[in-house]
């Protein structure tokens, strides 16, 4: 009998202990998940800022887009350019949706896109015809999202 007694505590212990390791184990899980979503604010924190270098210290993109907003002509060569610089924009958008869809960021992303999308595709002739001529190189959902708010605005 005391040998059915220690087995009997011998796994009541090591239950306890297994019940412990998934505790820990969960514990460790959130907070794996709170620094990825850290890393994936940092890292956007500093996508945002080599954007913004890249165009204040750039020679030719500001002119190009002064030009583009005022709706003056651009050069073939500005316009290679600026397709470059959309093509970067979108594909940021596109993952920045695809990133909140997934549950990574906030909820004001699909806010933030929008107001993207109004200031630097929807008021500028060029970059209307370049999202037509490019919209299937990116997501089915972001092509989507793109498209509605084109078809919101009058061209």
């Amino acid at each position: 009998m005391d040998t059915d007694r220690l087995n009997r505590w011998l796994t009541l212990a090591a239950n306890i202990a297994v019940l412990v390791g998934i505790f820990f184990l969960a514990a460790e899980i959130s907070q794996n998940t709170e620094m990825m979503r850290a890393q994936i604010n940092q890292s956007r924190a500093e996508a945002s800022m080599s954007e913004a270098q890249s165009l204040y210290s750039s020679q030719h993109l500001p002119e190009i887009l002064v030009k583009l907003r005022q709706g003056s002509p651009i050069t073939a060569v500005e316009r290679e350019r600026y397709t470059h610089f959309l093509r970067g924009l979108h594909k940021n958008l596109d993952n920045q949706l695809r990133q909140h869809r997934e549950g990574f960021l906030a909820d004001n992303i699909p806010q933030s896109v929008r107001g993207a999308i109004l200031y630097e595709i929807v008021p500028i002739e060029v970059a209307r015809q370049e999202w037509k001529r490019t919209r299937q190189t990116f997501s089915e959902e972001y092509a989507a999202f793109v498209d509605n708010i084109l078809a919101e605005k009058p061209e």
